[in-house]
C-alpha cells in the first residue's frame, strides 16, 4: 500500500476525543467478552481470529500514513496538470465520451443528465465495491496501451470490464 497521508512530526494531528472514548468502550468490551469467554476454546478461537484480522487491517492503513522530519522538504503534488500530453488526452478522451453516452441516455429517457449520473454512480457503488489499488493500476495500464491507437481524440478500443 502506497503512503496516502504525510504529515510532519509537529503536524500529526492528535487523537479526537469521540474516538479516545470509542477505543476505551471496545477495549472494556473486548476485556468483558474475554472474561466471558474464558475457558472456552472456540470462543476464544474465534475472538482471537476477528481481531487478528482487525490489527491486520488497522496495521494496513497505520502503512497507508508516512511521518517526515519536521525539517524534510515535501515534494510539491502532482495533479492532472501535471501529466504529459498523451494522457491529458486520454483523460479528456473517455471523460469526452463519457459525457456523450449520459447526454445520449438522457436524450433517449428524456430525464435530465445530472440524475443518470448520480443513479449511474449509485448503481456503480452497489454493484462493484470500490476498486483495489491494483485494479486502478491494471486499468490505468490497459488505458495506457490503448492510448497510442487513439482516433480523432476518442478511445476506439473496447476496454475490458474489471473483475
Amino acid at each position: 500500500m502506497r503512503n496516502t497521508y504525510t504529515y510532519r512530526h509537529s503536524d500529526l494531528p492528535s487523537v479526537r476525543p469521540e474516538i479516545q472514548a470509542e477505543i476505551v468502550a471496545l477495549d472494556v468490551q473486548l476485556a468483558d467478552l474475554i472474561l466471558k469467554s474464558q475457558g472456552n476454546y472456540r470462543e476464544l478461537e474465534q475472538l482471537a481470529e476477528v481481531l487478528d484480522n482487525c490489527l491486520d487491517t488497522c496495521q494496513l492503513n497505520l502503512q497507508s500514513i508516512r511521518i517526515v522530519a519536521n525539517d524534510t522538504q515535501q515534494p510539491p503534488s502532482v495533479t492532472l496538470k501535471d501529466l504529459p500530453l498523451e494522457d491529458k488526452e486520454l483523460v479528456y478522451s473517455v471523460s469526452f465520451t463519457n459525457s456523450v453516452l449520459l447526454n445520449l441516455l438522457s436524450n433517449l429517457t428524456r430525464r435530465k443528465p445530472e440524475e443518470l449520473g448520480k443513479e449511474i454512480a449509485l448503481l456503480s457503488r452497489l454493484q462493484h465495491p470500490a476498486p483495489t489499488v491494483a485494479e486502478v493500476e491494471a486499468m490505468i495500464t490497459q488505458l495506457s496501451s490503448v492510448r497510442s491507437r487513439i482516433k480523432d481524440g476518442f478511445v476506439v478500443e473496447k476496454m475490458k470490464q474489471p473483475t
